[in-house]
């Protein structure tokens, strides 16, 4: 009987976790619908959050020439150390941060509706779920479950590029507006 309760001590946290887990996972799928499917990275001091690109409805081709939103959150988070301006002289962190641009080689333009994103020191900036970065002139169809390379370029965090997955606009992504 003590082998017993012993055995069920030690299997009910491994079954439970194996229950929990299969939902977890860093490469969406092309079941899983959620904006936390998206990808995460860090561009110097801003941490980026559950970045995707908007795909065509119920997984529909996005075709040549189309445009497509771009969701994600960034979390700003400067340090106190000092940084190099662009003279490479030391310049104190003011904390605050700005998305000035976005680029991809898969679109012709990428509009920032609205100008730059201030970015305040240690708050989330979420992006959606209206569209406020919009891929313009895709040189290519795009369709769900792909990736899209994208550079995000900060006015102190220098910049960075991260492939984001394309989501199908469905499930909980039905709200999330398409490119106007």
């Amino acid at each position: 009987m003590n082998f017993a309760r012993t055995a069920l001590a030690t299997a009910a946290p491994v079954l439970l976790a194996g229950a929990l887990l299969p939902g977890c996972g860093s490469s969406p799928t092309g079941t899983d619908v959620s904006p936390a499917a998206g990808v995460a990275g860090q561009i110097g001091q801003v941490g980026i959050r559950d970045l995707f690109v908007l795909g065509g409805e119920a997984g529909q081709t996005i075709p040549q020439g189309g445009a497509v939103p771009v969701y994600l959150t960034m979390v700003n988070s400067p340090s106190d150390v000092e940084s190099r301006n662009a003279s490479g002289s030391a310049a104190p962190r003011t904390g605050a941060d700005t998305l000035t641009s976005v680029s991809s080689p898969q679109a012709a333009s990428v509009e920032i509706v609205g100008g730059s994103v201030p970015l305040p020191a240690g708050r989330d900036v979420q992006i959606g779920p209206a569209p406020k970065i919009i891929l313009r002139g895709l040189k290519q169809p795009l369709q769900s479950g792909g990736f899209v390379p994208l550079t995000l370029r900060f006015q102190h965090a220098g910049s960075g590029t991260l492939s984001a997955p394309v989501q199908a606009r469905q499930g909980d992504l039905q709200s999330y507006s398409p490119a106007p």
